[in-house]
């Protein structure tokens, strides 16, 4: 159809425009929230579906309508051209006063037209633009970063509040004369479209409006398949945005403001632009053109004002030094360059004395004189390990400063003149980037000082020296360091001989000799601190604490509590503990804790000590524990507290045995650090997989790592193989909800059954070819649905094949099944540790970080991205025997270090070497 723009005077309030592609399964939704406006549809809205080439059924709905409503609804096709092209077709037909542009996976409340409308009407004069909040829901919730300029409802006036850019066209309406006027969408440009045009439009006026009782709801699509999710990877998130958008806005507004970008203007570049600046990887699109990209950087930063780059509110603090220096210097900085100079300074003191004292000080300039950082303010080093190890006191910190840390060195020292200097201590992935190029260390380092020492003086301090001049510095704990910022006289109990604390008001380590008066006084101020603070139950903990206190100090046996899941048994955890049993070593007692509602509890706790979990025996037992041995890392399952751990730290004294839930493939390093685990033994089965975690940034070591294998493989065997094909996928995190303490669990999610990943499995376990063939041979589907996704099993279509129990044991279901599909969970390494075949199922990226494990190239079966071909592929293996091909069971020979059964051993005499 021709389409004729309408110059004509308004003929409804609102024009609608919604360019269509692929959005079948939430267009209705959309299209709903506008039919449904209480301002009344008939009477005040034009919508206007624009299809742009959508392949799916899109179209019966957009006609179904318009015929049901032929005066509102302008139905349009045209060939695939991009939004920008879409929106501007609509643009042409719109015959309302306002206009928006509502993207068509997403929805208005149902107030919102009228609401707007209400608003121009009392401000029409001043502004040409109102915008309502923009709050995500389905794979994220909550509000918008850019939320905060709606605090209230009222005129902003950009010139004064440069900080609260508009850049997101569906939750803006526009006087489409007055406002859009001639100004379009440009064709070609994938990203940042709606920011280039709602920043002309406001520049015109300078001034918008913001509505603050009303919600426009934009969906984060579960299946990660909207364009900007997917952006990272695209070549046209970088150059083309670029060129396209930043330096041509930035140049004619430099133009118009002769010479000068007004920082409304240089604020929406600067914000839109600090997501690439702060990745930490280069993208594979521009490995071959950074060159280009440092110089169109740099370009940009002579147009933006520190103060913009100052106030960027997710870039951090060296991210900024970073960026204002580049402006100044015009050239990139990376992690082997100084931001700025130091310098050494001295300044005349007062003194009692006749002569003249002076006072060092190491200030760091930028090219103009500026001070930017110094030494004599107090820096604060965060600790992130504090403990008693042995026959010496461990401490492992870290400094963020501007200052040198060439010449940096930092000691613990007290005032009679014993010093030790700390030895320098990394800290992986900690690191600051700009455009994938590491710009900032921290200045890490650890002390090991010998208790005999400790002990020889009652008062000790951290210092950082710079050059030769010294200063004291301040201490905050992190979460792993046994002394705690939130229970200011909590102490360690250095081997019933000394004890350590922090001194939070005069910032110093103090020693006392230990005795059970000593320890019963400090007891005593811990209760009247927690008193003092209000803390609930306060009498219970401080009773606990001195139960504790003493218990350990006379209790003979060593205690190790084992753990594998809250409500799970059956896992490395279980099957180590009945190795122990055996062992019948009478100076360890055994514990395992597990839920009491678990079926596994009554099965174990006629063979073993059994505690429940979270049960005020089960947090004894875990205070008193010599080594905690689990197969799980995370502190919501092998920490029995709620709410309190900061008032129990100081107890905890065991050695964390980590048995790992899996072999790792990928690279962990993020959430297993050193650092923030602290693992004193750390289990693996294959010298790749040893060797990335060593060579790796876990920040662990070969003494803390050992190639003992898995005691759960001990319990793999093949005699009892059943006409059984496993159905075994890894769960999504972005696709379910977080844990929720309140269910013990993850609630439901309504958006998860919309993602790819479920209609991809849910076809699989449905498919006719696939059913039928198996029913012929005698075979059956068991779907094992991870357990952070069993809360949508009534999303599946289960009738055709059986789910596994969640307390079904995963080793019987390996030693039954014939074949295994998966895609990237580590069961594979348990089915193939078997020799039996599996296929991997891969047809998205898993968002699984990747590490020295290929698929492709040491995996154990065929990687598989297409639907068809799997169930092909599944079919001719049960015509042929179900058997793994020779040249994986090469792959899994190679690959694993033991298949001997003696994992347990292994393991049992690495831990009684600790």
């Amino acid at each position: 159809m021709k389409i004729m723009e309408n110059v004509g005077s308004p003929k409804y309030t609102f024009s609608i425009v919604m360019a269509i592609y692929n959005v079948e399964n939430y267009l209705e939704e959309a299209i709903e929230s506008v039919v449904n406006q209480t301002i009344g549809f008939k009477e005040h809205v034009q919508l206007i579906l624009v299809n742009d080439g959508s392949p799916d059924n899109s179209e019966e709905i957009c006609t179904a309508y318009q015929e049901k409503f032929p005066n509102n609804v302008v139905y349009i096709k045209q060939e695939n051209a991009g939004v920008s092209v879409a929106r501007n077709t609509g643009i042409q037909v719109a015959e309302g006063k306002y206009i928006n542009f509502l993207d068509s996976d997403d929805y208005f409340d149902l107030d919102v037209l009228e609401k707007v409308k209400n608003f121009f009407d009392l401000h029409g004069e001043e502004i040409d633009l109102v915008a309502i909040p923009l709050i995500f829901f389905e794979g994220k919730q909550g509000p918008h970063m850019l939320h905060y300029k709606f605090n209230k409802t009222r005129v902003i006036d950009v010139e004064v509040e440069y900080e609260a850019i508009q850049l997101q066209s569906g939750s803006t309406f526009i006087h489409r004369e007055n406002g859009l006027g001639d100004l379009r969408f440009q064709p070609g440009q994938k990203y940042g479209e709606d920011g280039s045009l709602l920043t002309d439009i406001i520049m015109k006026k300078r001034k918008f409006g913001v509505l603050h009782d009303t919600v426009y709801n934009y969906r984060a699509r579960a299946a990660g398949t909207s364009a900007l999710q997917g952006s990272k990877t695209s070549y046209d998130y970088y150059f083309p945005t670029i060129d396209m958008y930043y330096i041509p806005k930035l140049e004619k507004y430099c133009d118009l403001y002769h010479g000068r970008v007004p920082k409304y203007v240089q604020f929406v570049v600067m914000y839109d632009m600090q997501w690439r600046l702060r990745e930490k990887v280069i993208p594979e699109v521009l490995e071959n053109e950074m060159d280009g990209y440092i110089e169109r950087i740099l370009h940009i930063l002579k147009f933006i004002d520190e103060d913009i780059i100052w106030k960027q509110r997710y870039l951090n603090w060296y991210q900024k030094h970073a960026l204002v220096n580049m402006k100044q210097r015009n050239k990139f900085f990376g992690l082997e360059d100084e931001f700025y100079q130091a310098e050494k300074v001295t300044t005349p003191v007062e003194s009692t004395k006749s002569e003249v004292e002076v006072a060092e000080d190491i200030v760091v300039k930028d090219y103009k004189g500026n001070i930017k950082d110094c030494l004599s303010k107090r820096n604060t080093v965060d600790i992130f390990l504090c403990e008693v190890e042995g026959e010496h006191l461990l401490i492992v910190g870290r400094l963020g400063s501007l200052l040198p840390q060439a010449e940096m060195a930092v000691y613990f020292r007290n005032f009679k003149g014993q010093v030790f200097k700390a030895e320098s201590y990394h800290f992986p992935n900690d690191q600051s980037f700009i455009a994938g190029h590491p710009i900032y260390d921290y200045f890490g380092f650890q002390f090991r000082i010998p208790l005999k020492e400790l002990k020889l003086a009652k008062k000790w301090i951290l210092s950082l020296d710079v050059n030769g001049v010294e200063k004291r510095v301040g201490v905050k704990f992190s979460a792993s360091a046994r002394l705690s910022n939130k229970l200011k006289n909590g102490y360690m109990d250095a081997n019933h001989e000394i004890m350590i604390w922090f001194n939070h008001a005069a910032q110093r380590f103090d020693v006392k000799k230990y005795s059970v008066l000593n320890m019963l006084k400090k007891e005593r101020k811990v209760k009247l601190e927690l008193k003092r603070k209000k803390v609930k139950n306060y009498s219970k903990i401080s009773r606990t604490r001195i139960l504790i206190r003493l218990l350990k100090r006379f209790k003979k046996s060593e205690i190790n509590l084992f753990m594998d899941r809250i409500d799970k048994a059956d896992d490395s955890a279980e099957c180590l503990l009945e190795y122990y049993e055996q062992q019948q070593n009478k100076k360890q007692r055994n514990y395992y804790a597990i839920k009491k509602t678990s079926s596994d509890y009554d099965r174990l706790k006629t063979k073993y000590n059994v505690i429940d979990y979270k049960s005020y025996k089960h947090k004894i037992i875990f205070l008193l524990s010599d080594k905690l041995i689990s197969s799980h890392a995370d502190r919501f399952i092998y920490q029995p507290f709620t709410g309190t751990e900061n008032y129990f730290k100081d107890l905890k004294e065991y050695k964390y045995v980590f048995l790992q839930h899996g072999i790792i493939n990928g690279d962990l390093s993020n959430w297993l650090k050193k650092h923030d685990k602290n693992f004193k033994l750390f289990a693996t089965s294959s010298t790749h997989e040893y060797r990335s975690i060593v060579e790796g940034n876990y920040g662990y070591t070969d003494k803390e790592v050992k190639l003992t294998g898995l005691p759960r493989y001990d319990r793999l065997t093949d005699d009892q193989k059943e006409k059984v094909i496993l159905v075994m996928p890894t769960w999504r995190r972005h696709l379910v909800k977080e844990f929720s303490n309140k269910v013990n669990g993850r609630p439901y999610s309504e958006t998860f059954k919309e993602s790819q990943y479920f209609e991809r499995w849910n076809h699989l376990l449905n498919d006719p070819r696939l059913l039928n063939h198996l029913k012929e041979k005698g075979y059956r589907l068991l779907f094992v649905p991870h357990p952070s996704i069993r809360q949508q099993l009534d999303d599946f279509t289960l009738s055709n094949v059986d789910v596994a129990a969640y307390n079904d044991s995963y080793s019987q279901l390996f030693r039954k099944g014939s074949l295994l599909i998966t895609d990237y969970s580590s069961v594979f390494f348990d089915f193939a540790y078997m020799k039996k075949p599996l296929f991997y199922y891969q047809f998205d990226d898993g968002n699984w970080s990747s590490g020295y494990f290929s698929f492709t190239d040491m995996g154990f079966g065929e990687v598989i991205d297409n639907h068809e071909e799997l169930v092909s592929k599944i079919i001719d293996t049960v015509n042929s025997n179900v058997e793994m091909e020779e040249k994986y069971k090469q792959r899994v020979e190679s690959f694993f270090a033991h298949i001997d059964k003696q994992n347990c051993k292994r393991m049992y005499d690495e831990i009684n070497k600790l």
